[in-house]
């Protein structure tokens, strides 16, 4: 990261399959660690900020809540989880209970659930110097509440009650939680305000809202309502796109033909179990013009990027090749942008060489780096551009304004 001028590492800390953090306060939590060996001690993660710190590199932790949260915090209190022992994948949409396995939301009318979420963030924020902690607050699931009593009956008991309603909760009960200190900033995903269950108020400024869906639009949505935005659109950004789904015995795979190439089915055409295909070529995250069409004022509410990596299918093992070079097309599209300041051409084809003479010095420098073209283009620069004549790019983009 320091190596392209990555400044930011976002750390997204647990989800609904493990607790990897050991905590003094609720030891019982890592009895949901994928094993002994896959948890994060204290000490690991103070070396983790130190060594970036030293590299000039901003550590922000994500403790995501109240939705993708059951490991660990089960552990602690089972009656703070709802929908834990659902089936996650209901035919009935009303009891779908999340997006993937396995399900479980912080129930968000339980007073113990504030208690337990104070003792997390009183000692997982001061591992951190940043001044930002990111709450979460991404794809929450209405049908997994349909499994909690609690909240059922409080949304009969008024009729005017909404699922908004209970996202306001939330974020009235918890935020004054997080919010410790005067310069604590909270950062979150968009979902808290711009989803069809969403928080009417926020509360007080200091808020740096995640943009990961609706690409332009949704930037535009919250940049003209005066939030800070941080730019993660999966349309551009994901790096773990276009692998396919990973869900076991799904028979939309079962197709060996299409029998009508002209409407897109789940294997042909479609996106093949990838909610966020296609791939994210280091050319698409590149060419990516996220502030076209803000006014000056909306553009300055876009205080960076970040090209996300989840975890589904990626491990230590190969991490490093699904984020390097990739993210460092990330690095010069925020830092130098993708159009010469003069003429206001598109300069992909220039990036196209600095980029895999910097993936062949990370693997020279023992890192793990995927391979962007065949070794003949990088002996041989522009051999391997599309078009022979370098401005065709450029007159494209002129062109196509929006492309």
């Amino acid at each position: 990261m320091a190596l392209s001028k990555l400044n930011v590492l976002h750390w997204h800390l647990v989800d609904t399959q493990s607790w990897a953090v050991q905590l003094n306060t609720y030891p019982e939590m890592t009895k949901d660690a994928y094993s002994a060996k896959e948890q994060y001690s204290q000490a690991d993660i103070q070396g983790v900020v130190a060594y970036a710190r030293a590299r000039a590199v901003r550590v922000i932790p994500e403790i995501d809540s109240p939705g993708h949260a059951a490991s660990g915090w089960q552990q602690v209190d089972p009656s703070i989880i709802a929908c834990a022992n659902s089936w996650w994948s209901n035919d009935e949409w009303t009891y779908h209970t999340a997006l993937q396995p396995n399900p479980g939301q912080l129930d968000i009318l339980n007073p113990k659930t504030y208690d337990v979420v104070a003792g997390v963030f009183k000692e997982v924020a001061p591992l951190f110097p940043d001044n930002v902690y990111h709450v979460g607050g991404d794809e929450i699931q209405t049908g997994c509440y349909n499994f909690s009593s609690g909240i059922v009956e409080w949304l009969e008991d008024d009729t005017n009650r909404t699922w908004s309603d209970l996202v306001q909760y939330w974020v009235d009960h918890a935020f004054p939680i997080f919010r410790d200190s005067p310069t604590r900033k909270l950062m979150m995903w968009e979902d808290m305000i711009i989803a069809p269950e969403h928080a009417a108020n926020l509360g007080p400024e200091n808020i740096i809202l995640q943009s990961w869906n609706g690409g332009l639009t949704n930037i535009k949505n919250l940049t003209s309502r005066g939030y800070d935005v941080v730019v993660s659109s999966n349309e551009f950004f994901y790096l773990d796109c276009g692998n396919g789904g990973y869900i076991g015995n799904d028979p939309r795979y079962n197709e060996l033909s299409n029998p009508n190439a002209s409407i897109p089915t789940f294997n042909y055409g479609g996106l093949g179990g990838s909610w966020c295909s296609p791939y994210k070529t280091f050319q698409r995250i590149y060419d990516y013009d996220f502030t076209f069409n803000l006014t000056d004022e909306e553009a300055s509410h876009v205080i960076g990027g970040e090209t996300p990596l989840w975890g589904e299918q990626i491990d230590d093992t190969i991490v490093s090749q699904k984020v390097w070079p990739r993210a460092a097309a990330l690095a010069e599209l925020l830092w130098s942008g993708n159009r010469d300041p003069v003429t206001g051409d598109k300069r992909t084809t220039q990036l196209t060489q600095r980029l895999n003479n910097f993936r062949e010095y990370l693997v020279a420098s023992g890192v793990q780096s995927a391979i962007l073209q065949p070794k003949y283009c990088y002996q041989h620069p522009h051999a391997c551009d599309f078009y022979y004549n370098q401005t065709a790019l450029n007159d494209y983009a002129n062109n196509n304004p929006a492309a």
